[in-house]
């Protein structure tokens, strides 16, 4: 069965030492996961497991926020239009309030969980600490930082990056699939 895949990113900011906007970023970005599944999953069954996430480099000067979706070639041009267009209705019109509470909820529940990981420990704050000392302070802060996440900033930076004119789509389809 050929597959094809849709995929629509939009650029963020590096990191670099502002470590709370990335996990605002990442709520949007659950909270968009969240809409991909909802319409192109159950509503459309148009894919199986459409996905999005936030991530940025520490080195190099760029970052994005990406949305998903492996389905058939017949539905990626209207899979990646219904990307597009889920983007831009965060950028214009927010997010709920539940939405929100929902992105957070499994969010706030797992930083517990990992402050008794050594994985969270060694790779994520313990890496680097010598030469990236405010990682220790990212840890410090973590979870008052998640506790303290406000609809206004979800929804200011929804509107600052999830516009039609930050975004960038790459399509894949199997080769005799393109339409011209």
């Amino acid at each position: 069965m050929p597959q094809a895949a849709s995929m629509v990113g939009w650029k963020i900011p590096p990191v670099r030492e502002d470590i709370g906007e990335l996990r605002r970023l990442n709520v949007l970005a659950t909270i968009l996961d969240d809409r991909l599944r909802t319409k192109l999953r159950e509503e459309l069954g148009a894919t199986y497991s459409p996905q999005a996430h936030a991530s940025s480099s520490m080195v190099f000067d760029y970052g994005n926020l990406m949305a998903m979706s492996i389905g058939s070639p017949e539905d990626v041009d209207k899979v990646t239009g219904l990307i597009h267009e889920m983007g831009l209705a965060l950028a214009s019109k927010g997010v709920t309030q539940d939405e929100l509470d929902r992105a957070l909820t499994p969010i706030l529940s797992n930083l517990e969980k990992t402050l008794r990981d050594n994985g969270y420990w060694l790779n994520t704050v313990m890496a680097q600490s010598q030469a990236e000392p405010y990682r220790l302070d990212w840890a410090r802060e973590r979870d008052a930082d998640y506790e303290s996440i406000k609809l206004a900033e979800i929804n200011a930076l929804a509107k600052k990056y999830l516009g039609k004119e930050n975004a960038a789509q790459l399509v894949i389809v199997p080769e005799g699939e393109l339409k011209e």
